[in-house]
């Protein structure tokens, strides 16, 4: 975990928030609002360390408990969960193709919401379970199963352009001896 990686997952993390407080277009057109911090988990937990997991959990879940209605620390035990999960079992999962990040990002951008729902109905806080919580369930897991492959997609875009890349080696080497001859 170099601190470029760092810096850039917590700064994502809170353009995330940022973007959900600020945008309520999403809400206004669907009836939910898409969480981007689900998605942001499993890039993170799939490519990063499990400390990278923690921060972003951390920072992001409580970022993101400071603007809604929810008991300060519900977000973010929910978030990392999700990126344990995923963690744990990321050898066996192809991270590079398209279709397996889809189902990545739905399946963490279901269970976040689902653990933050469990956690509110076992707590003083209680959240009715209906259809319209079904629904909105569903749109903030299809919209971040759309999110996640854009996700990695710009954090390679950005290690593409802030880190060295390899430089071609050549078939002609700069070492080899020289036979020189009269003709």
């Amino acid at each position: 975990m170099n601190r470029l990686e760092t810096i850039s997952i917590l700064l994502a993390a809170w353009l995330a928030v940022a973007f959900e407080v600020s945008f309520n277009g999403f809400r206004n057109w669907f009836g939910a609002q898409v969480s981007l911090l689900p998605a942001l988990m499993v890039y993170v937990a799939l490519t990063s360390s499990l400390p990278s997991v923690v921060l972003l959990a951390i920072v992001g879940g409580l970022a993101q408990d400071s603007f809604s209605a929810n008991p300060l620390g519900v977000t973010t035990v929910a978030l990392a969960l999700t990126g344990f999960l995923i963690h744990y079992k990321r050898d066996i999962v192809l991270r590079d193709q398209i279709y397996a990040q889809v189902m990545m990002g739905f399946l963490g951008s279901s269970l976040v919401p689902a653990c933050v729902v469990l956690a509110l109905t076992n707590s003083h806080h209680p959240v009715p379970l209906t259809a319209r919580l079904a629904g909105q369930w569903f749109v903030m897991a299809a919209g971040g199963a759309l999110a996640t492959p854009l996700i990695f997609r710009l954090f390679a875009q950005l290690t593409r352009w802030f880190s060295y890349q390899p430089f071609p080696e050549s078939h002609y080497r700069g070492t080899g001896q020289l036979k020189r001859t009269r003709f």
